[in-house]
């Protein structure tokens, strides 16, 4: 899956030659998986031979961050294709159930999601500060004040509100983007999403420079519109072995009308995740493609998760067990993207880029 990759920035280098095929191959992402991940020159060897290659970044204890890519041989239409339909997510191990919003979103389009006994217990007892659902304060405040919670039915009530709340929560962000996401009050100090995404957008400005209107297209959304920009939101619920997580996440699909040159990524993938039950404050997911002449192309892929849930001094340890399993996952979907492409008859790539984190049990 919450896929991806960043927007990327041209950096020093010099184009290569092929030696198959005895044409211009495009270096922009050798030199960006340098430039970003660090890699070597004979890790990047790998790239070349068609091997997933994948890269834990230095990062705070509030982040987690991996970088990869892969190269595809392949037209890259099917990849969009994959990611327009949700029902794919489906297919992975780790989602448990997944459903995309209509063109106005309401309760309807969630009528299939199933909250875990644990969380409607929780929200049961919840209060600012002390609550092990990541809620925004006024949907905390509807949850205690319009739910009979001593009614025989309570569960189906909270249910149905806490939906009908995640409609409206999304419908506020498609209108509203980022500066309509929450604050939550969880915990004793408060948290704000919106300066969370600042974090992770600011991180990424090694890559505006590769697409900037795409890249501001996506921090600014929606004010700043971009022709063929075309954009999906939907729901999931994921098992990842240590809590089910129900998740909101805003996915743009972009492929450039015309490029100055071939550094220039041909299309762009993005996933945002702004709203997640347990473990994510924020996550970010860029997945760019870079075209190869007419036998391939590129996928390097970054993607970045925000998380207060692994920053204690006992949880450094399983910080240390996430980053690598998240890795490994990078490289396993890079790898099945890879097949599912080059050998579709074999099957669908699932889950995507931009999914990595956290994707492993």
């Amino acid at each position: 899956m919450t896929l991806g990759a960043r927007a990327i920035g041209p950096l020093l280098g010099v184009a290569l030659l092929s030696a198959a095929s005895g044409a211009a191959r495009n270096d922009e992402p050798y030199r960006v998986l340098r430039a970003v991940g660090g890699f070597s020159a004979s890790e990047l060897e790998g790239l070349e031979r068609g091997e997933p290659l994948a890269k834990v970044l230095d990062t705070d204890r509030r982040e987690i961050a991996i970088v990869g890519g892969v190269r595809i041989n392949a037209p890259f239409d099917p990849l969009f294709e994959g990611y327009r339909d949700v029902s794919r997510l489906r297919s992975s191990h780790i989602v448990q159930e997944a459903g995309a919003f209509g063109k106005t979103p309401t309760a309807d389009d969630l009528r299939s999601l199933t909250f875990e006994d644990y969380d409607l217990q929780t929200i049961r007892d919840c209060r600012p500060g002390d609550c092990g659902v990541r809620l925004p304060d006024t949907a905390m405040q509807r949850m205690q004040r319009e739910v009979d919670w001593n009614a025989a039915d309570w569960r189906e009530r909270a249910s149905s509100l806490w939906r009908r709340l995640l409609a409206d929560y999304v419908a506020a962000y498609e209108a509203h983007g980022h500066e309509a996401l929450a604050q939550y009050r969880n915990k004793e100090v408060p948290l704000s999403v919106p300066q969370e995404f600042a974090v992770l957008f600011g991180e990424s400005e090694l890559f505006r420079s590769a697409a900037p209107e795409c890249f501001r297209y996506l921090r600014e959304f929606p004010h700043a519109p971009l022709d063929g920009a075309e954009d999906l939101f939907y729901w999931s619920k994921e098992d990842f072995g240590l809590r089910p997580v129900v998740s909101l996440t805003h996915q743009t699909l972009y492929a450039a009308a015309s490029r100055a040159s071939q550094s220039q990524p041909a299309a762009v993938i993005a996933t945002q995740r702004f709203y997640a039950t347990h473990y994510f404050d924020a996550a970010l997911g860029l997945t760019f493609v870079f075209s190869d002449g007419p036998s391939g192309f590129y996928l390097v892929a970054l993607d970045r998760a925000r998380t207060r849930s692994l920053t204690s001094f006992t949880r450094g340890l399983v910080r240390g067990v996430v980053q690598r399993r998240s890795r490994d996952a990078m490289q396993k979907i890079l790898l099945s993207t890879k097949s599912g492409l080059e050998r579709p008859s074999r099957g669908r790539p699932s889950p995507r880029p931009g999914a990595a984190i956290f994707a492993w049990r």
